[in-house]
């Protein structure tokens, strides 16, 4: 699989959004077209909501402050932008009818996609999860520090 991201970055809060999201997998011969599609499209944005919003976040003492929906942002369809999702067929011989696995591999792509179009857009690479606006800004201030 591969994934390409375009996001916009808010350069005075360092709030990213997700513009467009494109991805071509091989999953084998795809035998349904509409349920891979679906299922790929919902990787994706558990990838980019693992990617972007989603925070565990703890006291010194180890209480869970994230112990709810109200502070564990989860990405809504609003959050993950435009997803487009083609498929590159090929023919797997160990798998049912020519198949191969699609769940596993959708959820991977789209972190390394996010960071590279942050770095893209402003310079900063982030090498943890999740890319926070908080980060991104920090970034973008070393960053003018160091010229």
């Amino acid at each position: 699989m591969a994934g390409i991201a375009e996001v916009e970055i808010d350069k005075e809060t360092g709030v990213v959004e997700m513009v467009d999201y494109a991805a071509v997998v091989d999953c084998g011969t795809v035998v349904n077209p509409s349920l891979a599609r679906v299922q790929t499209e919902g990787g994706i944005a558990q990838g980019i909501g693992m990617a972007l919003f989603e925070d565990i976040v703890y006291s010194p003492k180890g209480k869970n402050y994230s112990n709810s929906f109200m502070q564990y942002k989860i990405p809504s369809r609003l959050d993950v932008g435009n997803i487009r999702v083609e498929f590159e067929s090929s023919y797997e011989p160990t798998g049912p009818f020519g198949a191969k696995s699609i769940g596993e591999i959708v959820i991977n792509t789209p972190s390394p996609a996010i960071a590279n179009a942050i770095q893209n857009a402003v310079g900063v690479t982030i090498r943890e999860l999740p890319m926070t606006a908080e980060k991104v800004y920090k970034g973008m201030r070393e960053k003018a520090e160091n010229r």
